[in-house]
């Protein structure tokens, strides 16, 4: 049976006839991360998907805020990639491949890739910021109302605030990408181009940080021995992106900070704080700290200033209604 490997490099040669080398290792590194996440999220492999897992990546894509039209890049990829699977498999030796999942969605799932979502028409009627984050003491409250366990769960709400992790970012972070020398964190490229390096502040998550990885708290875990990763588990070498998130959903509804604002079709609850929402909360702090929008889009990760400057543009309308309550003098 062909592997992976060989298969891709077929795609990309196969693509290379009308795209240039650039277009090409973009869809690659798309098709890259959507096995990955098929793996890590869904369970399946490739071969084995359907419009179901495209349709929940579509929502994840953009309850984590990306761009409409970066997320359609990204499902473009994907459907070529099974067009041409389709294709390939009538000369080459191939595994089953299934029907293209994107052939399978319909008006509303197509509907997110223009930004039409359930989410934003939620947040609009519930009259909260389109995208919603928490002061620094709404955070704190966060912390302090982390579900078991609590060592671990307060360092990874820490370091999604301090350092503008993605939920997937954080899963996948490694001791190694910790300099505790220079107080900064090295974030491999997931959903960018290049990696970042963000500082965090000794102070804030220090204590939490020495506890969980000089005593007891990581190896306490029963795959710490054979994980590199920062967040192992009794049952798996690191923490899944989606049990993040049930985390910090748990701790906020605990500290009566949750609120569902709509829900799926297949009537799962959306709610307004999520993983995403605390790097929202990053973003805002920083901007109100006075970094600028070009440090802020190194800061995030960001491939386009536009997705940044969404941040942006919220500061000023905030700015603006607080201009409003201004009583001047007589």
């Amino acid at each position: 049976m062909t592997d992976f490997e060989t298969v891709l490099e077929r795609f990309k040669t196969r693509r290379s006839r009308n795209s240039s080398p650039a277009t090409v290792d973009r869809y690659a590194r798309h098709v890259c991360n959507w096995r990955e996440w098929l793996s890590e999220n869904r369970g399946k492999s490739l071969w084995n998907t359907d419009e179901v897992d495209l349709r929940v990546f579509i929502e994840e894509q953009t309850d984590d805020g990306l761009a409409p039209t970066t997320i359609s890049q990204r499902v473009s990829a994907i459907s070529k990639f099974y067009q041409d699977c389709n294709k390939l498999a009538e000369r080459y030796d191939m595994p089953e491949v299934p029907e293209n999942p994107y052939d399978g969605l319909d008006k509303g799932d197509k509907a997110l890739l223009r930004g039409n979502t359930k989410k934003k028409d939620g947040l609009k009627d519930s009259n909260t910021d389109e995208y919603p984050y928490l002061e620094p003491e709404k955070i704190g409250e966060l912390v302090e109302n982390v579900p078991a366990p609590r060592l671990r769960n307060e360092l990874i709400i820490k370091l999604l605030f301090n350092c503008g992790f993605r939920r997937g970012e954080l899963a996948n972070a490694k001791i190694g990408h910790i300099d505790r020398e220079d107080r900064s964190v090295y974030i491999p490229p997931q959903k960018s181009s290049e990696g970042r390096h963000v500082a965090y502040n000794k102070e804030y998550l220090g204590f939490q940080l020495t506890q969980w990885l000089d005593h007891g708290g990581r190896d306490s875990m029963t795959y710490a021995t054979d994980s590199d990763y920062l967040f192992p588990t009794n049952d798996n070498e690191h923490l899944s992106p989606d049990y993040i998130n049930t985390i910090v959903k748990q701790a906020a509804e605990n500290a009566e900070l949750q609120e569902t604002i709509n829900e799926y079709a297949d009537g799962r609850a959306i709610h307004k704080v999520t993983a995403h929402t605390i790097r929202h909360s990053f973003a805002m702090a920083q901007l109100n700290a006075g970094v600028d929008v070009r440090t802020l889009q190194t800061l995030l990760g960001h491939d386009e200033l536009d997705t940044t400057l969404i941040y942006l543009q919220q500061s000023k309308e905030e700015a603006k209604e607080a201009s409003r309550a201004f009583q001047p003098g007589v």
